[in-house]
């Protein structure tokens, strides 16, 4: 009985968490996409300091490198 209780409160926590998640993402896409607003996506400043450097893009995976390995 008590193992019961114990897993629908745990999954009543992920089942409210879920739901907030949902709620905050929502309000960002509205936030972010808001009638009339016809802005363009920022390029990121490592993408552009490279091409400076560079000149060119020899290849995108230099953008996406792991430091972890």
């Amino acid at each position: 009985m008590k193992l019961e209780k114990k897993r629908s409160s745990s999954m009543d926590k992920i089942l409210n968490k879920l739901k907030t998640a949902e709620m905050k993402a929502n309000q960002m896409r509205s936030s972010m996409s808001a009638p009339g607003d016809h802005r363009t996506p920022r390029t990121p400043l490592k993408i552009i300091t490279l091409f400076r450097k560079h000149g060119q893009f020899r290849s995108l995976s230099s953008c996406f490198t792991c430091d972890a390995f």
